[in-house]
């Protein structure tokens, strides 16, 4: 069975129409069917907080419809990812020398831990990770 990694990048468009919606809502319904593992560090849940919280502020949901979405994400019970004070000082280090914010670099120490492929929807997150994790870009998944 294959493991995912998602990030918020994916994770909010199992909620938010973007671009790659489809791929994230096929990726969802094989997740329901048992077909595939998600997984995701804890931080996701704050970050796709923030997601909503954009769509609310740009008028593209109501505050109502955003406390729906994120009830339902956080329903979806994700096999959450714990880093260890070890793991989070990793990050720090990680990030630093790879220019990267310290929340992208929480999933790729997140993939690293668990042997999980990354999938990601933000460019820069797979550019970088990439070079030392499996990463897969969400419009790079296959209905295979």
């Amino acid at each position: 069975m294959r493991v995912y990694l998602v990030d918020a990048s994916v994770a909010a468009r199992f909620l938010l129409v973007e671009e790659f919606s489809d791929k994230a809502e096929w990726l969802l319904q094989m997740f329901h069917d048992g077909a595939v593992e998600l997984k995701a560090p804890g931080l996701v849940r704050y970050e796709v907080g923030n997601s909503l919280w954009k769509a609310v502020k740009q008028r593209l949901i109501d505050i109502h419809e955003a406390s729906q979405k994120f009830s339902q994400f956080i329903k979806l019970k994700l096999d959450c990812v714990e880093l260890d004070e070890q793991d989070c000082l990793s990050v720090l280090t990680w990030a630093a020398r790879n220019d990267a914010t310290y929340y992208d670099s929480v999933y790729v120490k997140a993939c690293e831990k668990t042997g999980a492929i990354l999938l990601t929807a933000d460019d820069a997150l797979y550019e970088r990770a990439s070079k030392e994790v499996p990463t897969l870009h969400l419009r790079d998944l296959r209905k295979d």
